[in-house]
């Protein structure tokens, strides 16, 4: 009565659950860029789909600049707006007149900027 053996399945195995790939996002390339994928994929050896898969897991993404940042670099770009009004002041109306603002102003610009620089320091 050997006729109830096993039966092994044949082909290949089921992915687990884990491991299915059951999702999909739709993505919108430029012509010379898809072609720039096409032959990164290539010389990779990978299909494109598993490559946009690697290159997605495996790149490193930093931010343009935090909330802190932008808020630094607004304040900079304002004081420098400042600054050039009080130059065409100090030009209207003398040099002498505007000093005390515009060296408070420089002294406020120097304090941002170091900050800034420490900041960047500890963040590498």
């Amino acid at each position: 009565m050997d006729d109830k053996r096993k039966i092994k399945a044949r082909g290949r195995p089921k992915a687990s659950s884990l491991r299915k790939l059951t999702k999909s996002v739709t993505m919108k390339f430029s012509k010379p860029d898809y072609e720039q994928l096409l032959r990164r994929s290539r010389q990779a050896n990978r299909t494109l789909a598993e490559y946009i898969r690697n290159s997605a897991f495996e790149a490193q993404v930093v931010a343009k600049h935090s909330t802190e940042e932008a808020t630094t670099m607004r304040n900079l770009v304002g004081m420098a707006n400042n600054l050039n009004q009080l130059t065409k002041l100090s030009h209207q109306m003398g040099f002498y007149r505007t000093k005390n603002v515009i060296m408070e102003l420089l002294e406020k610009l120097k304090s941002i900027m170091n900050d800034y620089k420490t900041k960047e320091r500890r963040a590498r």
